[in-house]
C-alpha cells in the first residue's frame, strides 16, 4: 500500500470509529464522505458531520452542502462522494441533474426531507436578493489515470470544469492535504529579482522606476513583463511546493473564470489586438516584501530590483489569470503574453498594522475575508492554548485540520469562525446576526482587534482578557446544541435545522446568572436546553397561528430566525428584559 492510500485509510478508520453510532451508521463510505468534504472545505471533521453532511437516505442524491458567505453574495458548495475506483457516467449525470432540479429549477422531488433545510436556505437567500453561485464537487476514491478503469480519464475530460463541476480523485485530495499541511510549516525563503522596464517615451534618462518612502515603508512602482510574474509563481512553487505562501496575506481566494472580470481579463490577454493594452486596462499587482534593494541607476541599460519573500496582497485574480494563460500557452506551444506588461507596486515593510492597511486599501472590488485576517490576531494564541489544555482543537488557520495534533487524533475540534459566531449569538446576544451573516460577525471581531472599538478589551490579545473563559462556555453550549440536533431531527421538528443560534442564545440567557453551571453540573445544560426549546416552540406556534389568521401559506423558518423579530419574540415569551449594560458585563465577566 502506498503512502497516499495508507494516509487516507487511516483517516477513514478513525472517522468511522469516531462518528459511528446506533442512530447513524458511519461505515467506510460515509467516512469517505466526511473525509473528502473536509478536505475540500477545509472544515473540521466534526463540523462536516454536524452541519455539512446530509444524513439519511432522503438526501435527494446530495451527500453534502455548504453555503459560503462572501459579503453580498454566496457560494453553495454541493457534494457527491463515491468510495469507488471508477467514474461512472450515470452517476455524474444524476448528480448534475439532482443539483439542477433541487436548487436551480426548484423541482419538488420525493425523498428530499433530509436536505430540505439547505433547499429552504437557498430559496430564502434568492428571495432576499442574494446571488448564489453553485459549485458542484464529485469526489471519488479512485484515480483519473487508473489503467484498470480506463474510462476515468475520458469521464474526467468530459465533465470536469473548474468552479462549475469539479471532479476530485484521491490523488487530488491527497495533494491538497499535503499543501494544507505545508502551509503550516515555515516558508522557504524566496529572493526574487524584478526587472522594471524602462520608458519607451523618454529613452535618454531611462525612466521606469518610481521610488519613495513614507515613514518606515519604502515603495517602488514600475512595470514588468507579464511572464516575469509567472516566473515569480513558479519560483514559489519550486521552493515551497505550493504558491499559497505567495498569496498568504491576500484577503480573498481565486474567484475562477465564472466571474465576468476574470473572463474579460483572459479575453484581453488572448486577444491579438487587445493584449498590448493590458497595463492600461488592469489595476496591476500590489506586493509586500520583507526587504528590497533599490538600484541607484540602470545596469547594462536595465534596472534590477531584488526582493526578499514577496507576498501578493492585491492582484491575486490578475496573477492567477495571467498564470493560467501562461500554462495554457505552454501546452499549446504559443505565446499570448509576448509584449504584455503588468504594473507593480512593491512595498518594503514588516509592520503588520501597515500591511493590514495596505491590504484593505488596495482591495476594493470584492468583499474581504475577515476570517483570514482575524486568524493572525494575537488573541488566537491564547484561545488555542487554553482549548488545547481542555483537549479541544481550536482551528484558526488553513491546514490546521490536518496538522493540529488534537485534530489529527479526531479530538473535539472547533473552527474559529464557528466558535466566534456562536459567541456572537450568546454572549453578544445577537443570534439573528450570527445566523444571518458570518461576514458581519468576523468584521466586528476584526475591528475589535484594531484601534478604538467597544470590544477591544476582549480581542486586543491581552492574556488577562475575559474572552477566553467566555469562549470556553460558548463551546460547551455549542457542542450541546449540536449533539441535541439529532433528537430534534428524529422528532421530525420542521424548524430543527434553523434554530441552533437561537437555542444557544436561550441556553446562555437561562444560565447567565450562574455561568459556571454551563459546565458544572452538566445537567443544568439539559434544563436550560429544554426551557429554550419549549420557548422557541411556543413562539413558532404563535407565528404559525398568525400566518393562518392572515391567510398566508406558510412560515419561512430560514427567514424568521434570520431576523431580530425572532429574538424579540423569544425574549418576550421568556420574560427577558434587555438592558444597555451588555458591554460592561462582557468586559467584567469571567
Amino acid at each position: 500500500m502506498d503512502n497516499k492510500n495508507l494516509f487516507i485509510d487511516s483517516y477513514l478508520n478513525k472517522i468511522s470509529e469516531k462518528f459511528d453510532s446506533a442512530d447513524f451508521k458511519v461505515d467506510r463510505n460515509i467516512a469517505f464522505e466526511i473525509f473528502s468534504i473536509a478536505t475540500i472545505t477545509e472544515r473540521p471533521f466534526q463540523e462536516v458531520y454536524d452541519d455539512i453532511l446530509i444524513k439519511g437516505s432522503h438526501d435527494g442524491g446530495i451527500d453534502g452542502a455548504l453555503f459560503i458567505e462572501q459579503g453580498g453574495s454566496y457560494t453553495l458548495m454541493v457534494f457527491q462522494c463515491k468510495n469507488s475506483k471508477a467514474l461512472k457516467q450515470n452517476e455524474l449525470d444524476k448528480f448534475r441533474n439532482d443539483v439542477n432540479d433541487l436548487f436551480i429549477h426548484g423541482i419538488l422531488k420525493p425523498n428530499t426531507s433530509h436536505i430540505q433545510t439547505k433547499i429552504e436556505e437557498y430559496k430564502q437567500l434568492s428571495a432576499d436578493g442574494f446571488i448564489v453561485e453553485i459549485r458542484r464537487y464529485f469526489l471519488f476514491s479512485g484515480v483519473n489515470t487508473d489503467p484498470e478503469n480506463s474510462f476515468n480519464s475520458a469521464m474526467y475530460s468530459a465533465y470536469h470544469q473548474p468552479d462549475v463541476f469539479e471532479i476530485w480523485d484521491s490523488e487530488a485530495l491527497y495533494s491538497k492535504i499535503s499543501q494544507l499541511i505545508k502551509i503550516q510549516n515555515q516558508r522557504q525563503s524566496i529572493r526574487f529579482i524584478f526587472h522594471p522596464q524602462t520608458s519607451n517615451i523618454i529613452t535618454s534618462d531611462k525612466q521606469g522606476l518610481y521610488t519613495y518612502s513614507v515613514g518606515n515603508v519604502r515603495a517602488a512602482n514600475f512595470r514588468i513583463e507579464a511572464k516575469e510574474l509567472c516566473k515569480l509563481v513558479e519560483d514559489e512553487i519550486r521552493e515551497n511546493n505550493t504558491y499559497e505562501f505567495l498569496f498568504s496575506d491576500n484577503i480573498r481566494s481565486f474567484l475562477g473564470f465564472r466571474v465576468r472580470p476574470n473572463q474579460r481579463m483572459k479575453e484581453t490577454l488572448k486577444g491579438l489586438d487587445t493584449a498590448i493594452y493590458f497595463p492600461l486596462l488592469n489595476n496591476g499587482v500590489t506586493v509586500i516584501c520583507e526587504r528590497m534593494e533599490i538600484p541607484a541607476t540602470v545596469q547594462a541599460g536595465n534596472y534590477i530590483l531584488p526582493s526578499h519573500n514577496p507576498v501578493i496582497v492585491n492582484g491575486l485574480q490578475t496573477t492567477r489569470v495571467i498564470y493560467d494563460v501562461y500554462k495554457d500557452d505552454q501546452r499549446k506551444g504559443i505565446d499570448s503574453l509576448e509584449n504584455v506588461y503588468v504594473n507593480i507596486r512593491l512595498y518594503e515593510t514588516s509592520d503588520t498594522e501597515i500591511v493590514d492597511k495596505i491590504t484593505d486599501a488596495t482591495n476594493t472590488q470584492t468583499p474581504i475575508s475577515y476570517k483570514d485576517k482575524v486568524s493572525n490576531k494575537d488573541f488566537n494564541i491564547y484561545v488555542k492554548e487554553i482549548f488545547a489544555n481542555h483537549n479541544i482543537a481550536y482551528i484558526s488557520k488553513r491546514g490546521e485540520v490536518f496538522s493540529d495534533p488534537l485534530s489529527r487524533r479526531l479530538m473535539p475540534t472547533i473552527e474559529s469562525d464557528t466558535l466566534l459566531r456562536f459567541w456572537y449569538a450568546t454572549f453578544y446576544e445577537q443570534p439573528e446576526t450570527a445566523k444571518n451573516s458570518i461576514y458581519e460577525v468576523m468584521e466586528v471581531i476584526f475591528d475589535a482587534t484594531n484601534g478604538s472599538h467597544p470590544l477591544q478589551g476582549l480581542f486586543d490579545g491581552n492574556k488577562d482578557s475575559p474572552i477566553y473563559q467566555q469562549l470556553l462556555y460558548t463551546y460547551a453550549i455549542y457542542r450541546y446544541v449540536k449533539d441535541a440536533k439529532g433528537r430534534l431531527e428524529q422528532q421530525a421538528i420542521e424548524y430543527a435545522g434553523h434554530v441552533s443560534e437561537l437555542l444557544a442564545y436561550g441556553i446562555y440567557k437561562y444560565l447567565e446568572a450562574s455561568l459556571s453551571e454551563i459546565i458544572n453540573p452538566p445537567f443544568k445544560l439539559e434544563e436550560a436546553y429544554q426551557f429554550a426549546l419549549s420557548t422557541i416552540t411556543a413562539i413558532v406556534e404563535s407565528q404559525l397561528e398568525l400566518y393562518r389568521s392572515l391567510g398566508k401559506n406558510g412560515l419561512s423558518y430560514s427567514s424568521y430566525f434570520r431576523k431580530p423579530r425572532s429574538r424579540f419574540d423569544y425574549n418576550q415569551q421568556a420574560h427577558i428584559v434587555e438592558d444597555d449594560t451588555l458591554l460592561e458585563k462582557l468586559i467584567r465577566k469571567y
